[in-house]
C-alpha cells in the first residue's frame, strides 16, 4: 500500500473526464464514482484527483459537491479530495494552462465539460467572446451560456483546491509517453510481442486485434495517441491520407472500443505513476454484455502488464471472463421500465446513502485523536496486523465500527479472497434498487479480507444481499476491474 506522511490515497480511473459523459449523461457513472468514493472513505483513505479530473470531470464535480456540502456540515477541518499537480503550482495555474490549450492547434485541450471552448460557433457562440471569457476563470464561470450546474461543480472544486496542498508526489525516475506506450505494446521485437505467444488464449487474441487496429492508426506517428479524446472523435484521425475516423480505419466500433479501452488505461497508470504514493482502483467502461465487457477488460489487463514490462513486472495470469464485476447496478422488476422511472431509481440510490457520507466525515475528522477515535483505531490495527488471524479480526472490527457510524450494527460477512463489498440500497414499488462496489484489494493488508456488511441502505449485509439478488432484476450498468499497487 502506498503512503505519504501518514495518509493513504486512492486513484480511482473512474473519475477520468475524458472517458465519462458530461452534463446529462449516464447516471450510472456517477453512481460508480460515488461507490467508489464512499469505498475510499470507509477504509481511511483519501482520494487523489489530478487536475485535470479536478477541472474538467462532470462525474467528479457531481459527486464532490455532494461529499464536499457535507463536510461542510459535519467536518469542516476533513479533506476528502488531495489535489494531484503537474507542471503547475497551483490549481488556478493548472486551470489557466488547460484553459489556455483550448485554442491550441498543436496540443489541443478538448474539454468534456466545457465544450463550447473548443468549438465555439459549433454551439452558436462568439469565437473571440468565448477566447476572452477562457483567459479569466472568474470571467469564465459568470459567462451566460455557462450553465447553473456546471458552474456550481466548478466553483465547488475550486473553492477545495485553491489553498489545499497538493500531495507530495514521488514520480519515477522516467515516465513514458502515452505514444510511446502504446506503439511498443504492439512492436513483436518488444517485451510485451515476444511475451504474446505464452499468454493465455483471451490475451493473444485481444492483442491480436489491438495489434492490428493500431499499426493501422499508423506505428510511425506515436504523438497522435497522446491526445486520446480524437479516438473519440468523428474526425479525421491525424496524419491520415484519406481523412478516415479511427472509427473507419480500425474497422467497427468494437475494435475501436478495444483501442480506447486499452490507450485510457495506459494514460491513467502514467498518471498514477506520476503521482507514486498511490494505489489505483482501474474499472472498465460500463455496459451489458458479458463478452464485450470481458474483452474490454482483457485490454485494459494487456495495458497494466505493458506498463509493468517496464519494471520488469510479470504478465498477468488471471482471465478477465472469469472475473467479477468491479460495479454493478440491478433493479428488482420483472418487467422493463420507462428511462425516466429507472433514472429515478438510480439517482434515489445516490440520494439514499447521502446521508451516510456527513457521518462517515465525522468520524474520520478525529484523525488528530487516534487513541480515543474508534475509527482511526480500527485503521491502524488494520495497518499493523501481523499474521493473519490479526488481520481478519481488525478489518472485522473496523468495519463494525463502520457500521456502528453509520447507524446499523446488523453485522459483517465474508465474500472471500481479498474482497469488500458495499451496496447502496434504494426500496420503491418496483421492487430493490441495487448498488454493487466489490474490492479485491492485494496489499489491503496482505491477508484474505472480510466483507462489509449491513449498514442501513448503504452497506448491505450479505445473506440479505443473496435474497434481492434472487429477485427477478434487470442490470442496469456494469464494469470490471479491481484495485492495483502499481509499484508492487
Amino acid at each position: 500500500m502506498a503512503y505519504d506522511d501518514g495518509r493513504q490515497y486512492q486513484y480511482l480511473e473512474s473519475l477520468d473526464s475524458v472517458r465519462r459523459a458530461g452534463p446529462g449523461g449516464d447516471r450510472g457513472e456517477e453512481l460508480q464514482i460515488f461507490t467508489e468514493v464512499l469505498m475510499t472513505l470507509a477504509l481511511g483513505r483519501e482520494v487523489v484527483v489530478p487536475q485535470s479530473f479536478a477541472f474538467d470531470s462532470f462525474g467528479f464535480h457531481r459527486v464532490a459537491a455532494t461529499v464536499l456540502r457535507a463536510r461542510d456540515s459535519s467536518a469542516p477541518g476533513e479533506h476528502p479530495f488531495r489535489l494531484h499537480l503537474f507542471g503547475a503550482r497551483s490549481y488556478e495555474e493548472a486551470v489557466a494552462g488547460m484553459l489556455a490549450r483550448t485554442v491550441d492547434p498543436t496540443g489541443p485541450f478538448l474539454s468534456i465539460l466545457l465544450p463550447e471552448l473548443s468549438d465555439p460557433a459549433a454551439h452558436g457562440l462568439d469565437p473571440g467572446e468565448v477566447r476572452e471569457q477562457a483567459a479569466d476563470f472568474d470571467r469564465l464561470l459568470s459567462a451566460e451560456w455557462l450553465d447553473p450546474e456546471r458552474a456550481d461543480g466548478l466553483a465547488v472544486v475550486r473553492d477545495e483546491f485553491r489553498h489545499l496542498p497538493r500531495v507530495a508526489a514521488r514520480p519515477p525516475a522516467r515516465l513514458y509517453g502515452l505514444g510511446e506506450l502504446v506503439v511498443a505494446a504492439v512492436d513483436p521485437t518488444s517485451p510485451m510481442g515476444r511475451a504474446v505467444a505464452d499468454l493465455p488464449e483471451p490475451y493473444r487474441e485481444v492483442h491480436a486485434t489491438l495489434a492490428t487496429a493500431i499499426r493501422r492508426l499508423g506505428t510511425d506517428r506515436p504523438q497522435a495517441f497522446h491526445h486520446r479524446s480524437q479516438l473519440r472523435l468523428a474526425r479525421p484521425w491525424p496524419g491520415d491520407a484519406a481523412g478516415r475516423t479511427p472509427e473507419e480505419i480500425v474497422g467497427g466500433p468494437e475494435t475501436l472500443g478495444l483501442v480506447v479501452e486499452f490507450v485510457d488505461t495506459l494514460y491513467n497508470l502514467i498518471v498514477v505513476d506520476s503521482i507514486g504514493v498511490a494505489d489505483t482502483t482501474l474499472s472498465t467502461g460500463q455496459g451489458l454484455d458479458d463478452g464485450r465487457l470481458a474483452a474490454r477488460a482483457t485490454a485494459q489487463e494487456l495495458a497494466l502488464a505493458q506498463y509493468r514490462h517496464r519494471a520488469g513486472r510479470p504478465l498477468p495470469e488471471a482471465d478477465p471472463a472469469e472475473s467479477e464485476p468491479l460495479f454493478e447496478v440491478k433493479l428488482g422488476a420483472a418487467t422493463g421500465l420507462a428511462d425516466d422511472r429507472v433514472r429515478a431509481r438510480m439517482t434515489a440510490l445516490r440520494t439514499d446513502a447521502g446521508d451516510a457520507i456527513a457521518a462517515l466525515l465525522q468520524a474520520r475528522a478525529e484523525r488528530g485523536r487516534t487513541a480515543r477515535s474508534p475509527f482511526w483505531q480500527g485503521i491502524e490495527r488494520l495497518r499493523t496486523a501481523e499474521d493473519p488471524l490479526a488481520a481478519r479480526k481488525a478489518l472485522d472490527a473496523h468495519l463494525t465500527q463502520v457500521a456502528a457510524v453509520l447507524g446499523d450494527r446488523t453485522g459483517l460477512a465474508p465474500i472471500g479472497g481479498f474482497a469488500i463489498e458495499l451496496v447502496l440500497t434504494a426500496a420503491g414499488a418496483v421492487g430493490p434498487a441495487l448498488a454493487t462496489e466489490v474490492w479485491r484489494l492485494p496489499g489491503l493488508v496482505g491477508y484474505p479480507a472480510m466483507a462489509a456488511g449491513a449498514v442501513g441502505n448503504v452497506l448491505y449485509r450479505k445473506g440479505k444481499d443473496g435474497v434481492a439478488r434472487r429477485l427477478s432484476t434487470r442490470r442496469l450498468a456494469c464494469a470490471l476491474g479491481r484495485v492495483v499497487d502499481l509499484r508492487s
